[in-house]
């Protein structure tokens, strides 16, 4: 109970949250606070401490990289920040995973998401072509909207307490769903409408592979159809012909891959900047490219492995939870790649909340449908002794 409500706290607290902190701010500080208590009290649950241990490879790749970055030349306070999102989703990991109260936590997150959906909403001046909620609300571009959508859906269609309907209701599924869904597309990031779609194709892939083929065969021939509306809507709405920022991204890939092929096994360390265009950068907006920067092949591959083992956990829920859970991650981990948010001090603790919390909700499903399989062969069993 004390872990929930401390993880609670700290998921609304996000709300008030500076996206660029200049320093240590009070409640930048109340933040970094509460995740280290919830982290501490989710460790008394056995279910935290294995999911610490699982990711307790992400301690020595990050030791390494730093050790690499010292011997590179890297800023030591600049290494600090580097770490510092891995830390936040270990600590929000296991505290989503400690905690007694998942459903609690997922329900939390979500009107988190959506208050800041509701936000960047509120802040625009108009709908009009070419207005982006990131103009007046840059906040969004941490891409919750991806996350809340998630939620929504796996709140809506998992019932591991038995209660004989979905959860949420149907109507505020609905409401949570559009309104997270204008958001997203009033936010004309083209990352995250393509994390939004990759997330739908894979799910509805998982749970119905045939329909799912027939419906993306027929969106191609009406694509093909009405080509020239789709490219108008595209260059007029989504920026397809604006390629300003997409250069100066591509020029920091660049820079980044350079440096991993004269650092290919270990990578440059973390500390490591480049220039471009006159400005020091420490981050790429390219997830990928980032960490074969930083922590080369070697570094890369330690931090992924634990996520494939995390992933695994999965295999005892139903269809339509893996359909759920993998498109919602996949949906977040395609837009991070395009962007720069996996470094969001706040967003990757909502990361590591939110997959530990998942799965402790789904286990908890597993563990409803057991109970509710033994239970008539128990009846069974005991049925021909009572007549006798």
């Amino acid at each position: 109970m004390v872990t929930s409500a401390i993880v609670i706290f700290g998921v609304l607290l996000t709300l008030a949250l500076p996206i660029y902190p200049q320093g240590i701010e009070p409640l930048i500080a109340a933040f970094l606070a509460l995740a280290g208590a919830s982290a501490m009290m989710g460790l008394m649950r056995r279910a935290a401490r294995r999911e610490l241990m699982v990711l307790s490879p992400w301690l020595f790749a990050l030791l390494l990289a730093t050790l690499v970055g010292s011997v590179r030349q890297g800023d030591g306070q600049q290494a600090i920040e580097d770490s510092l999102p891995y830390l936040l989703f270990m600590m929000g990991m296991v505290a989503g995973r400690g905690a007694a109260r998942p459903r609690a936590i997922l329900v939390a997150t979500l009107l988190a998401c959506v208050g800041d959906s509701l936000m960047s909403l509120y802040m625009m001046p108009s709908f009009e072509a070419g207005i982006r909620s990131t103009y007046n609300y840059f906040k969004i571009t941490a891409g919750l909207p991806l996350v809340g959508l998630y939620l929504s859906t796996l709140l809506r269609h998992t019932d591991p307490e038995g209660r004989g309907t979905a959860l949420p209701s149907r109507p505020l599924h609905l409401l949570a769903y559009v309104l997270l869904l204008v958001s997203l597309f009033a936010s004309v990031s083209r990352g995250m409408i393509l994390g939004f779609f990759i997330g739908l194709i894979v799910t509805a892939y998982i749970r119905r592979p045939s329909q799912m083929l027939m419906i993306s065969l027929v969106v191609c021939l009406g694509i093909l159809a009405w080509s020239s509306v789709f490219l108008e809507v595209g260059e007029k709405y989504l920026r397809l012909g604006a390629s300003g920022t997409i250069e100066g991204r591509f020029d920091e890939i660049e820079s980044a891959w350079a440096t991993f092929l004269r650092y290919p096994l270990l990578g440059a360390g973390l500390g490591a900047t480049f220039e471009v265009e006159g400005f020091q950068k420490a981050f790429v907006h390219n997830m990928a490219a980032y960490h074969l920067w930083k922590f080369g092949l070697l570094g890369s591959a330690i931090l992924a492995m634990p996520l494939f083992v995390i992933a695994r956990q999965l295999g005892g829920s139903s269809r339509a939870e893996r359909a759920i859970a993998i498109g919602g991650g996949l949906s977040c981990i395609a837009y991070l790649v395009t962007c720069a948010a996996y470094k969001t001090y706040y967003l990757v603790w909502i990361y590591g909340v939110v997959a530990g919390a998942t799965l402790s909700w789904l286990a908890t499903a597993r563990q409803r449908r057991l109970a509710l399989a033994i239970s008539p062969k128990r009846e069974l069993a005991s049925a021909p002794a009572a007549s006798s």
